[in-house]
């Protein structure tokens, strides 16, 4: 267990599971994960950003996306919706794809499992729990940087947060 960023990070034999505390209710931060206008302003580790982003979000329904950095490299994914239980838990199966939407042959696919939970009036706990299918591809994606980048991320989401609870209050 790694403490990243103030991000818990758990590894097992195929599985990544990261852990933070939010002060913000647990609607709101569910809020964060369902509309593309929120997850542009904070998905991706620290250098990238969002350069494109439509949800659909269903059960069924798709989620894609592209990351880009300074440089110009980019990473696209879909993520398909499995289940989603307002404002609790959003599980969605994830994978990386080119642009045209092919998947990208030898990269992992990702059984997601996020879970929010209201621990006060203005304290919401996050588990993002991530299945592969093997060890192997859980070693792939944490050398591609995966289990530092999306400590990264859900900072953003933080400071994201922050800066939308200044605006307004919820």
């Amino acid at each position: 267990m790694d403490d990243i960023l103030g991000v818990t990070v758990t590894q097992g034999e195929t599985d990544l599971t990261f852990t933070k505390q939010f002060r913000a209710p647990q609607e709101l931060i569910f809020t964060m994960f369902a509309e593309a206008e929120h997850i542009k302003q904070w998905w991706g580790p620290e250098g990238w950003t969002m350069s494109f982003c439509s949800v659909d979000f269903r059960p069924g329904g798709e989620w894609r996306y592209c990351i880009r950095n300074a440089e110009g490299e980019e990473h696209w994914s879909r993520a398909v919706y499995n289940e989603i239980v307002s404002p609790e838990q959003i599980t969605f199966t994830d994978q990386f794809i080119t642009a045209a939407g092919d998947a990208i042959q030898g990269m992992p696919s990702k059984h997601v499992v996020i879970t929010l939970t209201q621990e006060t009036e203005t304290t919401t706990g996050l588990k993002v729990h991530i299945l592969l299918k093997s060890a192997e591809e859980r070693e792939q994606l944490v050398n591609m940087g995966f289990a530092r980048g999306f400590p990264e991320t859900l900072n953003h989401l933080s400071q994201h947060i922050q800066q939308l609870t200044k605006e307004k209050e919820f």
